[in-house]
């Protein structure tokens, strides 16, 4: 009688219990993988953009686009559902865009949203969209319909596993923002003959775009944030400091050849980049910066020809690459400080050498501008690839 008891009690209870979950048919179920914000033609109006995956059970998966207008982020969704027969969720967020006009105004009442929302997590990509979110959301390939959402997903993974560019997760930018001495920097994509990419990164002091960074400047803000194993670059070398090399290597190349090419630079792809970086203070009331780069990497490609088994060749490239990359890294730093943007943290660097003595963020902006900066790069090729 006593079991009986029992067991019934623990029926009654799963019983009770089952009937307080809510059951969610997937059918009914839109799920959110990428959303949008721009400024509206309404006054005090946000417009925003949301991608979602529907289920039909007679179809494939279906990608659809809506867009709606309120004053808040929540209020976009909630006027989204309006216009849908699915459930908006935001469990399978991926991508969260910020037009370029939203994105110079401010976007952290955006961004904070965000972190509240309990069902997203801190890894979702965030980035600058140009001209607007809802045309880069909007857009469709034309090789394949495609769920933009997932789709820029995948393009900023890749190139985050590749080392190309920094990590632009919500979790890295609400660091960043809330730092003493480091801004944040976001993916800038665009679409360009057809394609959406990543044509630039947009600089950020607090949560507003103060400018655009080329993606081809980025390796050297990327090889000063964190050691990378993969990485990759192109850099440029005057061809006349090779002329008698170039002769060696091709000794059938003609007077006429030359005045044909009147390309007076060679460029030089490496990859496989291996970095080792330091970054000390060295005078704190310049301030002054010592940077020290130190990088392993493989010559994958040469626009000229030259014998690199020769080892005075290949220590002469090595000279001549350390001296052109200490040259545009220096001036993508002095670009950064002209926006008054630190993506690096260099502030950060300072602030730890202060021992007790409060820096704001205020007293780093004032400063930053007139720091000095001196930085020397290490390099050795360890490999030889192809010559084109």
């Amino acid at each position: 009688m006593k079991k009986l008891l029992i067991v019934t009690a623990f029926l009654t209870a799963t019983l009770l219990l089952s009937s307080c979950v809510e059951t969610r048919y997937l059918e009914k179920q839109g799920l959110i993988t990428g959303v949008g914000y721009d400024e509206s033609e309404k006054e005090g109006k946000i417009k925003g953009t949301i991608v979602f995956y529907q289920f039909n059970p007679s179809m494939q998966n279906l990608s659809t686009v809506i867009s709606a207008e309120a004053d808040t982020s929540k209020g976009i969704r909630m006027s989204a559902n309006m216009e849908t027969d699915h459930n908006l969720v935001s469990g399978q967020l991926r991508v969260a865009l910020y037009g370029e006009e939203i994105a110079k105004k401010g976007i952290n009442s955006l961004v904070d949203s965000l972190t509240r929302d309990a069902s997203i997590g801190n890894m979702i990509f965030l980035a600058v969209a140009e001209p607007n979110a809802n045309e880069i959301l909007s857009f469709q390939p034309k090789s394949q319909p495609t769920n933009m959402g997932t789709y820029l997903y995948n393009l900023m993974q890749l190139n985050i596993q590749n080392e190309v560019i920094p990590n632009p997760t919500l979790q890295e930018f609400m660091t960043s923002y809330g730092s003493v001495g480091k801004d944040a920097i976001l993916p800038y994509l665009s679409i360009v003959e057809d394609k959406i990419g990543i044509t630039g990164f947009a600089l950020f002091i607090d949560d507003k775009q103060v400018g655009v960074l080329d993606r081809e400047k980025i390796f050297y803000v990327r090889s000063l944030l964190n050691s990378i194993k993969t990485g990759s670059t192109e850099v440029e070398v005057p061809k006349e400091v090779f002329k008698k090399e170039i002769e060696m290597a091709e000794p059938e190349r003609t007077e006429e050849n030359e005045e044909e090419n009147e390309e007076n630079m060679m460029h030089i792809t490496m990859d496989n980049i291996k970095n080792n970086y330091k970054i000390d203070l060295i005078d704190k009331d310049k301030p002054s910066f010592q940077i020290t780069l130190e990088f392993e990497s493989r010559i994958l490609e040469m626009t000229v020809p030259l014998i690199l088994s020769e080892a005075e060749v290949l220590r002469k490239l090595e000279n001549e690459l350390e001296k052109s990359m200490e040259k545009k890294g220096l001036e993508v730093i002095k670009e950064l400080q002209e926006y008054g943007t630190d993506p690096i943290g260099f502030g950060s660097y300072y602030r730890a050498s202060s021992r007790g003595k409060e820096v704001t963020k205020k007293m780093w902006a004032d400063i930053y501008p007139e720091a000095e900066f001196d930085l020397n790069i290490d390099l050795k090729i360890v490999r030889t690839g192809i010559i084109d």
